[in-house]
């Protein structure tokens, strides 16, 4: 598995408060702000490293709505979604639908491995 998060920074935007979004759902990830300061991003190549997103989506109590929706945004052997980052920066998941998030998602693309990251995920 290997898997991208990038949140694009608005001019409007702490990066501090998108960092912390980003963190509170990837706790250990190595995150870095590109050159122009416009988006973080994070690359993770284990499952371990969705850890903390696996303990907010049992948390909240959303596993078995996630798992439907992860499998049906699958494309082949790979997967594109995003969570809106005020969920996330209140310690919450909640998937973000295309154009419903006014500042962007937490995006994350993972290539590989799909059917084991959503079983990781969304397993009791």
């Amino acid at each position: 598995m290997k898997a991208t998060i990038r949140a694009e920074l608005r001019p409007t935007e702490d990066p501090a408060k998108v960092e912390r979004a980003i963190r509170n759902l990837f706790s250990g990830v190595e995150l870095s702000l590109d050159q122009g300061g416009q988006a973080f991003t994070a690359s993770l190549t284990s499952l371990k490293e969705m850890q903390e997103l696996r303990s907010r989506i049992a948390q909240d109590r959303i596993r078995d709505t996630l798992r439907v929706v992860l499998t049906r945004w699958t494309r082949g052997n790979e997967l594109s979604f995003g969570l809106n980052r005020q969920a996330a920066y209140a310690g919450h998941v909640s998937v973000a639908l295309q154009g419903e998030d006014p500042m962007g998602p937490i995006h994350v693309s993972v290539m590989g491995g799909v059917e084991d990251l959503i079983r990781f995920l969304t397993d009791k």
